[in-house]
């Protein structure tokens, strides 16, 4: 024992004193990503936050632009279509006022004939399926943030993950099935980013391999994969070391995938068919590149504005929402200030490679492509536009966060009491965030609540009143006891009337909106003097369409003002000899005006020119109808229903029968009309 030394205690013999152990004070939170059991748990929380976010879509149908992709036959020929699908234009529309053959984008149509093959037209599984879409895409987009983020505290990239999952300007992007292509095209962005990250760290070409064809498919999803030809080279440049030339190489192999992607399918596609309407955005007809750039700039303003502040959100936008000005607009100002000014801090920030500078840049080039300086987009602006580069704006949240509360993004250690403000201020942001987008996802329900809801906010919307007005219009047309009657609710009669004159009033040059209001007028409400006006007003814009003058034509036959409806077809047939209802309905005037036999004779010519057309004979069968000889009429009426035994015919073929007391042939035509009501559906 060492001299000096009194033990305090007596320590019996053979027993050993252990030291007293020291309580160590409390260390900060250490936050990392850690084992692949973490991992997992991110994803699991990812994918919860998803239905949260995006669940109520479950329930929603079809909506705005579905049927390009979802809704219509050719999809809904399942694995069938497929051949189909990657040989034609993804646009495929015939309508009154001409066709239309546009884009190329068939990996998205084939996810929809895919599901259609599996469960049929179930809207409400191809939303479940944006829904994990949405969920693969954040959970890849959170493990590349970590990747590219590793000397950040894990805090940081998840954040960032959140913040973008819950933002509501995505509600469009997940709500819709039709843009479901940018989830994809999002998606395959980034996986092909995954794989450039693998090349860049081991210089193996095969990642390239991998990273070309994923590129690819984002590109025949749309061709808002554009932005990516950018990204991936300054992702390179701020998280990895790599030598200019093998940046180089990276683009030149993307650049070339994008290239053959691009020129390849013109090989077999039928020509382009496709028109761009002033209505849509009126940059498409303006050649002056200060307009341009004066709009350009206020779009940039505007998709700032929603970021920050995401109400109302609507669907579509167009002329006249967004003001079509030049550099002396006030906001045009403002806007090339504030860009400018982000623009010249990226700079200034590059050589230090600051994640404010990177974040920045990584919003400019993905929203570039849709400032409209260069390249017109349709709707001028859209919410769905912004979808890559809020990326950008969530990584500047989420870093202001951290610095509010005076932590180092990079710090791996995070004290209790800054990581509960920090956190508390996320929250403070998801809340509302999360709310708005479940409400938002209620609007999507269908197109009615669609176009009813966003009307509200679209009051300078040429497009989104006469879409609405329209919308309703259809529901009319279709609707059997209107067909039956006549009848229509005076409520809806007036919304339509109010949403398309709005529309006209908006933009007066509009063919279709003058003649839907004529024949609204005209078959709604009787009302032949606004009829006429309105069916001329479309006709003074373009004399050369047919409908207008059709409509004119029968708004003069039911005021019995038959030398005007006389010339209405007889312009029609002098335009095109072939056209063979205008025929039909010019015979039917001559009839109205007691001119039986030519009306007789001008079916019977057209029996001689189409043998196969049933119509000659329902017409002459009316005609003897109306002279109240039911014998003749249906004699011709039983030679319709022999060429095209439609069920209407038929069942008035029965109706008939019945009177004569003639059950055999009643009997007869009731099952004829049952098996072509089948056969139509």
């Amino acid at each position: 024992m060492k001299k000096g030394y009194v033990p305090k205690t007596k320590v019996p013999a053979g027993r050993v004193i252990q030291p007293k152990k020291e309580i160590a004070p409390e260390k900060p939170v250490v936050l990392t990503s850690g084992s692949k059991k973490g991992d997992r748990y991110f994803v699991l929380f990812f994918f919860l936050f998803a239905f949260i976010l995006y669940g109520n879509t479950i329930l929603n149908k079809f909506a705005v632009d579905d049927n390009f992709v979802t809704n219509n036959q050719l999809v809904q020929r399942g694995f069938k279509a497929l051949p189909e699908i990657f040989s034609t234009h993804y646009v495929n529309q015939q309508g009154n006022l001409g066709s239309t053959a546009s884009d190329y984008r068939p990996v998205v149509k084939a996810t929809f004939a895919l599901e259609y093959q599996f469960w049929g037209n179930k809207p409400g599984r191809s939303h479940a399926v944006n829904i994990l879409l949405y969920w693969a895409m954040s959970v890849l987009l959170f493990f590349i943030l970590k990747r590219l983020l590793k000397n950040f505290n894990i805090l940081f990239p998840f954040m960032i993950t959140l913040l973008f999952m819950a933002h509501p300007v995505h509600t469009e992007v997940v709500a819709s099935l039709k843009n479901r292509d940018e989830i994809l095209t999002f998606l395959c962005g980034l996986g092909s980013m995954w794989f450039i990250l693998n090349y860049a760290e081991t210089n193996k070409l095969r990642y390239l391999f991998v990273a070309a064809p994923i590129f690819l498919t984002g590109y025949l999803c749309k061709t808002a994969i554009f932005p990516f030809l950018v990204l991936y080279p300054l992702v390179l440049y701020f998280f990895t070391k790599v030598p200019v030339k093998k940046i180089v190489v990276v683009v030149g192999a993307i650049l070339g995938v994008m290239l053959l992607a691009h020129f390849i399918p013109h090989l077999f596609l039928p020509p382009i068919q496709h028109t761009n309407y002033y209505i849509e955005n009126p940059l498409y007809f303006e050649k002056n590149f200060w307009i341009r750039l004066g709009t350009g700039l206020v779009s940039l303003l505007f998709y700032l504005r929603i970021l920050v502040y995401p109400y109302p959100l609507v669907y579509y936008y167009g002329f006249d929402m967004i003001p079509i000005t030049n550099l002396a607009n006030l906001w045009a100002i403002l806007s090339l200030l504030i860009h400018a000014g982000l623009l010249l801090y990226a700079i200034s920030k590059l050589r230090e490679k600051h994640i404010l500078s990177f974040a920045i840049l990584w919003y400019l080039i993905a929203v570039a492509m849709y400032s409209n300086t260069l390249v017109p987009v349709v709707g001028i602006v859209g919410e769905r536009f912004i979808f890559n580069a809020s990326l950008g704006f969530c990584t500047v949240i989420v870093w202001f966060i951290f610095r509010i509360f005076k932590t180092d993004p990079k710090s791996l250690t995070i004290e209790m009491d800054s990581r509960i403000k920090i956190l508390a201020v996320l929250i403070l942001l998801l809340i509302p965030y999360t709310v708005m987008s479940v409400s938002r996802n209620r609007d999507w329900r269908n197109l009615f609540d669609l176009y009813r809801t966003d009307v509200k906010s679209l009051r300078n919307s040429a497009k989104a009143n006469i879409d609405y007005g329209g919308f309703l219009m259809n529901t009319v047309y279709q609707d059997e006891n209107f067909l039956r009657t006549g009848a229509v609710n005076q409520f809806k009669y007036q919304t339509i009337i109010s949403h398309l004159r709005r529309g006209l009033a908006l933009y007066p040059n509009n063919y279709q909106t003058a003649n839907d209001l004529g024949t609204v007028y005209l078959f709604m409400g009787k009302n032949y003097d606004s009829a006429t006006y309105f069916l001329n007003k479309a006709i003074a814009i373009d004399s050369t369409m047919q409908p207008a003058w059709v409509n004119l034509g029968m708004a003069y036959r039911d005021q019995k003002m038959y030398p005007r409806a006389i010339e209405c077809y007889e312009h029609i047939l002098k335009v095109n000899p072939r056209q063979i209802k205008a025929v039909f309905a010019l015979a039917d005037v001559y009839n109205d005006m007691g001119d039986f036999d030519r009306a007789v004779k001008m079916n019977e010519d057209m029996m001689k020119k189409y043998p196969t057309l049933e119509m000659p004979y329902i017409n002459i069968g009316n005609y003897y109808m109306l002279k109240s000889d039911t014998f003749a009429a249906v004699k011709y009426w039983e030679k319709a229903a022999e060429i095209n035994p439609s069920y209407e015919l038929c069942l008035q073929l029965n109706a008939l029968y019945i009177k004569r007391g003639n059950r055999e042939k009643a009997d007869f035509y009731y099952k004829l009309g049952e098996q072509a009501a089948k056969q139509n559906q």
